[in-house]
């Protein structure tokens, strides 16, 4: 039986032309496989998209506005709290997640009772050199490396999650692909801030991660655990069924899994269970 499950962590488009087909998509995903939620994350200028998706389908989906939080304004969160969105998205900062220059954008999110999603970990590429994919997708290592010149995934350790949480106790954060791969700092994290949680998206190598180092439930609570994707709509039903499978292999019982597929997250986001 698949469990009820809430999606915290999927990319929409960047391109109006390609809005109805994901939408169609994803309502398809939502329906046979009993995502509740899907919380949409947007792309810069391209925020305006996941806001028509969910005054579309408010039942379906929660929007997460990307923010660049070294060219916007701080006000800019106060503008998409009024536009209805449920949080905000931060990756590829130039300084440090925790650097006080950034904190008039968090001191925003907190009042405006706000979820920041965070990348946390190594941010991976269209290119896997321990597969030996370095010829598999011709163009698109050129493209990622324009897009990465200057960044560091340095900047986005699940540490800098700390500072931030202590500062803005009432935040509620959460970190994602439990940090991959400083599982443990991850986890001692959430374990002593009570408002950072942390997804556990990113595929096969985060779930084998996860699994082989029987993290949850013996180094994180089974409360701050969520699920996402991060992946192609067409991996996504997989993603679903391998993290059950994984998760009633790890000996949770059923109230645990609900937690972690659905429960913990509508909490964060403020939803009636």
């Amino acid at each position: 039986m698949i469990p009820r499950v809430f999606d915290v962590h999927v990319h929409f488009v960047e391109d109006e032309r390609l809005y109805s087909d994901r939408v169609e998509q994803l309502l398809r995903y939502a329906e046979e496989f009993n995502v509740r939620k899907i919380a949409l994350i947007g792309n810069l200028g391209a925020n305006h998209l996941v806001e028509k998706a969910f005054r579309e389908y408010p039942d379906v989906f929660v929007g997460l506005a990307r923010v660049d939080l070294d060219a916007d304004d701080p006000e800019v969160v106060d503008e998409y709290n009024k536009r209805g969105f449920a949080g905000l998205k931060v990756i590829l900062t130039r300084k440090d997640y925790d650097d006080p220059s950034y904190f008039p954008f968090y001191e925003r999110a907190e009042e405006n009772n706000m979820v920041v999603l965070f990348h946390t970990g190594v941010i991976g590429g269209p290119v896997d050199y321990l597969m030996n994919e370095s010829s598999a997708f011709p163009g698109k290592e050129e493209t990622a490396s324009k897009m990465l010149r200057g960044k560091s995934s340095a900047r986005m350790r699940s540490l800098f999650l700390d500072t931030i949480a202590n500062t803005f106790p009432k935040l509620k954060i959460i970190g994602a692909h439990l940090g991959w791969p400083e599982y443990l700092v991850s986890c001692a994290v959430a374990r002593w801030r009570r408002n950072v949680y942390f997804d556990i998206s990113g595929g096969e190598v985060v779930r084998r991660h996860i699994i082989e180092g029987k993290y949850i439930k013996r180094e994180i609570s089974v409360k701050k655990v969520l699920f996402g994707t991060d992946s192609s709509v067409e991996k996504m039903p997989r993603e679903i069924i391998c993290w059950y499978d994984a998760l009633r292999g790890m000996g949770l019982t059923h109230e645990e899994i609900d937690s972690i597929m659905y429960g913990n997250a509508a909490n964060v986001f403020g939803l009636e269970e």
